[in-house]
């Protein structure tokens, strides 16, 4: 499954770790808060679970989001976007 992973934590420390574990999973970097990749339900679990323990719950927050392949396949995207130096296995990009 296709996942976003997008953060918003206040911290340069623990920001940086959230973005660190996002790489070691795979994901790519889409935006300086934004990560996406192919990722199966338990990693992405997992990821959650490591990002809940390093980021303050009260004031920061993290979106891990699924996507299909059909729904991601379907994205638009407005201005100028590298899309091979994000690519996905198992997503066909259609211009």
């Amino acid at each position: 499954m296709i996942y976003w992973v997008i953060y918003d934590i206040s911290s340069n420390k623990f920001r940086k770790k959230v973005a660190d574990r996002c790489l070691d999973y795979g994901l790519k970097r889409v935006q300086k808060s934004s990560f996406v990749g192919v990722l199966s339900r338990n990693k992405a679990e997992m990821l959650v679970g490591e990002a809940r323990d390093l980021i303050d719950v009260e004031t920061d927050c993290l979106f891990a989001i699924a996507n299909c392949s059909t729904c991601y396949g379907l994205r638009q995207i407005v201005g100028e976007f590298d899309e091979r130096a994000c690519k996905i296995q198992e997503v066909i990009f259609v211009e």
